[in-house]
């Protein structure tokens, strides 16, 4: 299965690529930079913005399914700003959804979070069927209008989703501000630790590795429109945290300061659903992916891990390359493109002038129509294409009814003509559309080029 993997080059979306290619799956990078935990020529990849509807369309391009990971993901970040926190959560879920709705993609396996609990009333551990409470932090609120959305485009599209409730992940390449590096990070240096409140509010978290083979596993049949909590064995304290860090990096101070605004209050989190349903289930203690990450943090600042090439200078494999905004085709490929354009017009042209010199009445009008549609097609984007695409083939299902149906035939005043000379007379003429159509492709802007830049998915 080919698998687009939004925030592919991040610290979850890199765990769900090596995941899937280890599930069989053929993974395709979709990210603002190439993965800089994979060499160049290592995976697919298409550099865009979850925010470019065309950039998402175009990765969308022959993928069965898609795993959505490109997100503002930091809690602080989204608080510091929460416009752009939206946008690229609410927003850019919009966009995949419709990307794949067009593309006629199977599945989109959508990455939430175990923060929606964070405001369920009743007894605990909660599950997927427990009823949500009005999201206290803006984060939630973003993911959570994400689930909704999957749901709706199911309902109003039939686009099967799958949506992933995930615990709190830590390992290797996970990005320092989270709590367990930054532990790791201070205790490394010698610093204290900092534990927000009493240290007592407790997290189910997931090893990465176990994770992302979570993330795989809900690429089964059995998962469409299904929800799954992709959490850990162990309910972990913030003050287990500080103290199983200081055990294996050595003895470090704590410090306590004031617990943050809106922080998840660390209800146990029930991943039963997910062991039954697609025998998944987090198979690493926690006490081993701390001593991981920890000797994976050494190496890397050690300087015996090595950042890829292609973190620097980012070849792409030539058919997915983007093109830098503004840039020029070589003169060669625009004269070619130019001259295939002109060839096609003079071909139609041809058609219509023998047409009508034959008699044919409404006909060159609905040729010329259809012609309308295809520059359309080639130009428009979002509503304006899907339409002209719609005005093609209505006319060019009216065309050919013209000619098969005698009734429509004496209409519009061709039924002195036979019906092979019209068809044939019709193939050379949507023969000159493609033609037309692949002369303005390539002589038009390329649209994976358009991107803007936005924060990186997790």
């Amino acid at each position: 299965m080919r698998v687009l993997v939004t925030g592919g080059a991040g610290f979850i979306g890199s765990h769900v690529v090596d995941a899937l290619r280890g599930a069989g799956h053929e993974p395709v990078v979709f990210d603002l930079i190439p993965s800089p935990h994979h060499a160049a020529d290592d995976v697919e990849t298409v550099i865009g913005d979850v925010l470019d509807s065309d950039a998402v369309a175009a990765g969308m391009v022959g993928c069965d399914a898609v795993a959505h990971l490109a997100a503002a993901a930091d809690v602080d970040a989204v608080a510091k700003n929460p416009a752009r926190a939206e946008e690229l959560n609410a927003r850019g879920t919009l966009n995949v959804l419709e990307g794949a709705r067009h593309a006629g993609v199977g599945r989109v396996v959508y990455a939430s979070t175990i923060w929606v609990y964070g405001a369920s009333e009743g007894s605990e551990p909660v599950d997927e069927d427990t009823a949500l409470g009005a999201p206290e932090h803006l984060y939630t609120a973003t993911k959570l209008a994400g689930e909704m959305y999957c749901r709706s485009y199911a309902s109003l599209y039939g686009l099967d989703y799958t949506i992933l409730r995930l615990g709190i992940p830590y390992g290797p390449r996970a990005r320092p501000a989270a709590v367990i590096p930054a532990f790791v990070g201070r205790a490394l240096a010698g610093e204290a630790l900092t534990i927000a409140g009493s240290g007592d509010q407790c997290r189910r978290f997931v090893y990465v590795s176990d994770l992302a083979a979570g993330v795989a596993s809900a690429l089964r049949p059995e998962a469409a429109n299904r929800v799954y909590n992709l959490v850990g064995e162990e309910d972990v304290s913030i003050k287990r945290i500080a103290e199983t860090v200081s055990e294996i990096v050595g003895d470090t101070e704590v410090h306590h300061v004031p617990a943050r605004a809106g922080d998840f209050r660390g209800v146990e989190v029930s991943g039963a659903r997910a062991a039954r349903e697609l025998g998944w289930h987090a198979r690493t203690p926690f006490h081993e992916g701390i001593r991981s990450y920890v000797e994976w943090r050494r190496a890397l600042e050690g300087g015996e891990l090595s950042v890829p090439e292609q973190a620097v200078a980012p070849p792409l494999p030539p058919a997915r390359v983007a093109a830098t905004p503004g840039a020029a085709r070589p003169l060669r490929d625009r004269i070619a493109s130019a001259g295939l354009f002109v060839a096609a017009e003079g071909l139609l042209g041809a058609y219509l002038l023998a047409l009508h010199s034959a008699g044919i009445g409404a006909l060159p009008t609905m040729l010329a129509t259809s012609l309308t549609a295809v520059l359309l097609v080639a130009f428009g984007t979002g509503e304006r294409r899907s339409l002209s695409i719609k005005l093609a083939w209505v006319t060019a299902v009216g065309a050919v009814l013209a000619a098969l149906v005698p009734q429509l035939r004496e209409l519009v005043d061709i039924d002195h003509l036979s019906a092979s000379l019209v068809l044939l007379a019709l193939a050379g003429a949507g023969f000159s559309v493609a033609l037309a159509f692949g002369g303005l492709r390539q002589l038009g802007p390329s649209r994976e080029g358009d991107e803007r830049p936005a924060d990186s998915g997790s």
